[in-house]
């Protein structure tokens, strides 16, 4: 058991789609009942067993359609082409608020059943209040509702996606920034990402910000073996912003916890205390068996210099850490406090075994 095994990790194939929800109108419904969908109800799974073009059924079933290969394409990418363990956005009315979530199903295979009279809802206005934000479509894909974000806390690249008028929109350009909204802390391929908090309103100080980023930096390169690529820094900072580090997934994980050790005292994070030089040991054996590396008496003797940053460093991080209001990522606070508790039980185990041990020799021993 290692670190690593609490930290969240992307697949490097992730792929994310954008769902509208017919302005808003059933966007509670989806949320609510866990499914997105999407409408032309005449169009249903049976067809994707011929072997004629989608688009000609389209026209066929929808000939006042005019787009109807665009339409096509619309039905295939929702039953087809979007799969299970997609990520999927959906905006709220006015797209205030986007909910996001993980596609649980294959592909739509089944779909639901609606009333007559919700689907021919026109011509039964009587029943519009009855059936007032549910949903009227046949197509649905399962899906598990993971975090809700209000549109102006999202990056703003974000905002030509949320306001694309297609019905399904391929969302993978905007990987970077989703995964930025939905982890401050994640693993991806072999780089891990750090993302800290600039949550400072108003003016940001260039003479708070620069020297905080080049001591962040510092400590993160101050990791890296001889032939290592060094560690990428981007910044998304106005008023309230971002500072994202990127890089191997041992020299980010060290440079995190040696932050956190400075930022949150040697002291607590969730409660619990951090022992840094500890978790960073332990992170350096993990690295040892998967790279040729140094010696172990040496690695641990350099998670020692590493934990201990000059007085100075540390003080000038701190204070401009405060200057800048910066917060530590939750997800990597979350990962420590599941590492810890895990670390704590399986030393009480060990510590229960072995006395068991002992007491079963001493029994023994009385015994002869």
């Amino acid at each position: 058991m290692n670190l690593l095994d609490f930290i969240p990790q992307i697949p490097i194939d992730q792929k994310y789609w954008f769902v509208r929800t017919n302005s808003g109108d059933y966007y509670d419904d989806f949320v609510n009942e866990g499914f997105i969908g999407i409408g032309w109800n005449k169009i249903t799974n049976e067809y994707f067993k011929d072997n004629r073009p989608l688009g000609v059924v389209v026209k066929e079933r929808y000939p006042d359609t005019i787009k109807y290969n665009h339409v096509a394409n619309q039905i295939d990418t929702f039953s087809r082409g979007i799969k299970k363990g997609d990520i999927v956005l959906i905006p709220s009315t006015k797209s205030t608020f986007i909910h996001f979530g993980i596609v649980q199903d294959n592909e739509a295979y089944e779909e639901e059943e609606i009333p007559v009279e919700l689907e021919d809802i026109d011509n039964h206005p009587e029943l519009e209040f009855n059936f007032e934000g549910v949903c009227p479509y046949r197509k649905r894909r399962r899906v598990k509702w993971i975090d809700v974000k209000k549109r102006d806390k999202l990056d703003p690249q974000l905002y030509r996606l949320i306001y694309s008028q297609q019905t399904i929109t391929d969302a993978k350009p905007y990987s970077v920034f989703i995964e930025r909204a939905l982890y401050d802390f994640f693993i991806k391929g072999d780089k891990c990402h750090m993302v800290l908090h600039v949550e400072k309103k108003g003016d940001i100080k260039g003479n708070h910000l620069v020297p905080f980023m080049a001591d962040v930096l510092n400590i993160a390169n101050s990791n890296l073996e001889e032939k290592e690529e060094g560690v990428d820094l981007k910044v998304r900072v106005q008023s309230e912003g971002t500072i994202e580090l990127i890089g191997l997934i041992p020299v980010i994980i060290i440079a995190s916890v040696t932050i956190v050790g400075i930022l949150g005292g040697r002291a607590k994070v969730l409660g619990m205390e951090i022992d840094t030089p500890g978790i960073i040991g332990r992170v350096l054996e993990w690295k040892e068996k998967n790279q040729e590396i140094k010696p172990k008496n040496q690695q641990v003797q350099e998670a020692q210099q590493v934990s201990q940053i000059p007085e100075q460093q540390q003080a000038r991080l701190k204070s401009n850490a405060e200057e800048l209001d910066i917060k530590l990522p939750e997800n990597l606070e979350k990962s420590l406090k599941e590492y810890l508790v895990q670390l704590t039980q399986d030393n009480n185990d060990q510590s229960s075994s072995k006395k068991k041990v002992v007491s079963e020799n001493i029994q023994k021993d009385e015994e002869y």
